[in-house]
């Protein structure tokens, strides 16, 4: 009889599976009498799926431990909060995860407007999102190609909020995202900033970082804060 494999490094090896068959997936030309929107559908299900499956390679943060308790009724984080900010292309595929078990805990999907919605008539962009609060209750927030403009209002309150950042834009990893959403050869492909989930005290298994085209150890961000942590001491 061979070796037994436990119930949760054979979950793991599924996922794994999945989320490499969702990185094979091509993002095919479009087929006869297709809209635009059907390829919008099409590849904002797969990007939706990626996110999904993030959720089950990552601990700490909003998420805690594997061996935290089920959740009842009673607790406040009784479900994974996945909230999208922006213009996204296709809701489909994410409302598609409203529901569906991840750390055994349904999916709640919520819908944030673009920041630029809520410029003044001058066109001054707010310095902060006025539904920012409610973005911080998520567990997982993807930043729609919108918001690119927008990254450096966005991001740095959410950075040490526990919250995993996920993006689909140039630049999302420098800006301080953790993980970018991009296609090459028309696939869907993901990096990751390492140091962007250290900030959040975020944990993301190696089966996961095997699989991003480009993981990030140190960034500009993380020298910005020693030095202002040596700032901080050099006052005190």
């Amino acid at each position: 009889m061979g070796p037994r494999i436990d119930r949760n490094t054979r979950r793991q090896g599924i996922l794994l599976v999945v989320l490499g068959l969702a990185a094979l997936a091509p993002l095919s030309s479009p087929a006869r009498g297709e809209t635009g929107q059907a390829v919008w559908d099409r590849e904002y299900q797969i990007k939706a799926a990626f996110v999904y499956n993030f959720i089950k390679f990552v601990v700490g943060g909003r998420f805690g431990t594997d061996q935290d308790k089920p959740a009842t009724d009673a607790d406040p984080n009784r479900v994974i909060r996945v909230g999208v900010v922006g213009a996204v292309p296709s809701r489909k595929g994410f409302l598609e995860l409203q529901g569906k078990l991840a750390k055994d805990k349904p999916i709640e999907v919520r819908f944030f407007d673009s920041l630029k919605e809520f410029q003044d008539p001058e066109k001054e962009v707010l310095p902060s999102h006025p539904q920012m609060g409610e973005m911080r209750r998520c567990h997982v927030l993807f930043l729609c190609p919108s918001e690119k403009p927008f990254l450096a209002a966005l991001l740095p309150p959410l950075q040490t909020e526990g919250i995993l950042l996920v993006g689909d834009s140039p630049g999302f990893l420098e800006a301080g995202g953790v993980i970018n959403l991009l296609i090459e050869d028309k696939k869907v492909r993901f990096e990751i900033n390492l140091a962007a989930a250290g900030r959040a005290k975020l944990q993301i298994r190696s089966s996961l970082l095997r699989l991003a085209v480009r993981t990030v150890e140190h960034d500009h961000l993380e020298r910005q804060d020693d030095e202002g942590k040596q700032t901080k001491s050099k006052r005190s």
